[in-house]
């Protein structure tokens, strides 16, 4: 549990106690607490975890760090792509890779670098990240067929190797919750590619946020990757060596349409199905050898000259229905009657 007698801390990457994120918390020195997974926060974080205390004393913006050229080995992230990136690493004594160094910029100028500690997974950030660009927009052209968007640098660089280091990908910044307010801030930059194809982590708070995303973009402009069961990301996929399995994945994304909404080319199997239908007769033979009785699920409309008898028609055709053997549901709502 946290130790208030100790000042000037916080914590970070502690487990969440709403959704199944086990490091995507941030208690502050108050004991207030965002979970950066699931958006949740609260007063009193009553967790248990261990960990160690991050100072917040003496908060230094400037870029101070710099690191060298080098593989992501713990993640086989290559030096090629890695230097496509403009990711750099630091290394231990014993010559282990110790952080990476990932580096953000806006208007093509550094502006910020987010340093990672392989080890323990802690991050900090150097610079000004709030105003930057997505992680990864300074290696891409400003126009194209295809770009992907993935929630973390490391899968952006492991989804580029996966496809073959041929189509574009980019990171949100600060990972699920906060994608949409990235990707908004970024609209314009990817106004010049045709399709969008989003892959988030295949959890609860990645599949939500992903549908935010893809909301943000034109119809038939957005697509959601939907990965293996076996693997949360790109980067999982690529420490397997998953190449196919992902192109296939990638290729096989949905183009997003919000609930409720069904897709005109996802219909054909719905409007040729075959359904078999009840139906009931009019109370009158000569309508019913016209129109064959009344068919569920189709929509009836009653049009006649002003007093030729169209509200008393509903009256005579609702009381029959009513006294029918079989239950019927009835609403009615009169526009031009008083109560």
């Amino acid at each position: 549990m946290l130790d208030h007698n100790q000042s000037n801390w916080k914590l970070q990457h502690v487990p969440c106690t709403v959704c199944e994120s086990s490091n995507a918390v941030c208690v502050n020195e108050d004991n207030s607490w965002k979970c950066f997974s699931c958006n949740t926060h609260g007063q009193n974080y009553d967790g248990e975890y261990e960990g160690e205390y991050v100072s917040t004393e003496n908060k230094v913006s400037s870029i101070r760090t710099e690191g060298i050229p080098g593989a992501l080995t713990d993640r086989r992230i290559s030096a090629d792509t890695a230097k496509k990136y403009g990711v750099t690493i630091t290394r231990n004594v014993d010559g282990s890779v110790k952080q990476h160094l990932y580096p953000y910029f806006s208007e093509g100028v550094q502006v910020a670098q987010k340093i990672r500690d392989v080890q323990d997974k802690d991050f900090h950030i150097e610079g000004a990240v709030k105003n930057a660009d997505l992680f990864g927009t300074q290696t891409v052209q400003t126009k194209g067929k295809f770009i992907t968007i993935t929630e973390g640098e490391c899968d952006a660089m492991a989804a580029y190797e996966l496809m073959g280091s041929k189509w574009a990908v980019v990171s949100v910044i600060n990972g699920a919750a906060s994608a949409p307010r990235d990707v908004k801030r970024n609209l314009e930059f990817f106004n010049g590619f045709e399709t969008i194809v989003i892959c988030f982590d295949a959890d609860k708070a990645g599949r939500d946020s992903a549908k935010k995303v893809a909301e943000l973009f034109p119809p038939s402009k957005a697509k959601i990757m939907t990965l293996p069961d076996e693997y949360k990301d790109a980067n999982d996929m690529l420490k397997v060596n998953k190449k196919q399995a992902f192109m296939e994945a990638w290729w096989n994304a949905k183009l997003f349409a919000p609930d409720g909404i069904v897709r005109g080319d996802d219909m054909w199997g719905v409007v040729t199905e075959e359904i078999n239908q009840s139906f009931v007769e009019y109370p009158w033979k000569g309508m019913n050898d016209l129109t064959y009785g009344i068919r569920t699920y189709e929509l009836i409309t009653i049009t006649a000259g002003s007093g030729m008898g169209k509200s008393q028609f509903i009256r005579e055709l609702v009381y029959y229905l009513m006294n029918l053997e079989d239950e019927s549901n009835i609403g009615l709502l009169m526009m031009e009657e008083s109560i």
